[in-house]
């Protein structure tokens, strides 16, 4: 399988605004980047990253990869709506990772690439070439903190 069938998959099942209902006003969702990532772990996690007040990371591992998606809101976005949000999210987008992460199990050879980068913003597109980095070095994308 070439790049560019990875590219092509994510242009045709990622790169699209999602229209959800948030206490009763529609909220549209994004999708600006994707990131897919080789991992040891073949377990299936995910985990959510804030970039600012309308820009966040949705990283869902499966596979042996984490499939980092770079979201845009067109309002801020208050904390208490995260769950139902991220809950529509994996239900909407499950399918698409799954795709993914199973064509680049077969035939992948990368650590890491950027997959999708439709005009992120600078602060999104910042944070995904910091994950890009750490992923192409081995380094733990997660910083540590030292105990008090």
């Amino acid at each position: 399988m070439s790049m560019e069938t990875l590219y092509s998959l994510c242009q045709r099942e990622l790169a699209k605004d999602l229209i959800f209902e948030v206490a009763g006003e529609p909220l549209t969702l994004s999708i600006k980047g994707v990131l897919l990532a080789r991992t040891e772990s073949k377990s299936y996690n995910f985990s959510f990253f804030e970039i600012s007040e309308n820009e966040f990371v949705l990283a869902v591992q499966m596979k042996g990869f984490v499939v980092y998606i770079g979201i845009e809101t067109d309002e801020e976005l208050e904390e208490e709506f995260y769950p139902d949000i991220l809950h529509a999210l994996l239900e909407n987008l499950s399918p698409q990772i799954a795709l993914l992460a199973t064509k680049a199990e077969k035939e992948y050879p990368g650590k890491a690439d950027v997959l999708l980068d439709d005009d992120m913003s600078p602060s999104l597109k910042e944070f995904f070439y910091q994950l890009l980095i750490k992923h192409r070095s081995g380094r733990a994308i997660y910083d540590q903190t030292e105990v008090a």
